[in-house]
């Protein structure tokens, strides 16, 4: 799957009712207000893959960037890429996802 390929099926899965929730949890900026059970859904069907993650965390976009934390390889991780994601956070329930993520990591 590319990166424009994910995109446009997180925009398909967004809904206005989510968005409104995340605005309310303090996500701001970009996102399609894609649910979490539809997000776990989407990344078991994409698998692996860390190139993938990295192009959907540049998008800037939250759902995005949760996709990435879930389908990221730990194996693959290095610490200049944590610590530029870490860098990035402006949301619990991104740093949420994130932190899930990194836990999995040698880098832990």
């Amino acid at each position: 799957m590319t990166k424009d390929d994910a995109l446009a099926e997180l925009d398909a899965l967004g809904t206005e009712q989510n968005r409104k929730v995340y605005r309310r949890h303090g996500v701001g900026g970009a996102q399609f207000g894609v649910s979490y059970m539809n997000l776990r859904k989407l990344a078991k069907r994409i698998g692996r893959d860390h190139a993938l993650a990295r192009d959907l965390w540049a998008s800037g976009n939250h759902d995005a960037r949760v996709l990435a934390t879930l389908v990221a390889d730990p194996n693959t991780a290095d610490g200049d890429t944590l610590d530029a994601w870490a860098a990035d956070l402006d949301s619990y329930p991104l740093t949420d996802a994130f932190s899930e993520y990194a836990a999995r990591t040698r880098w832990a």
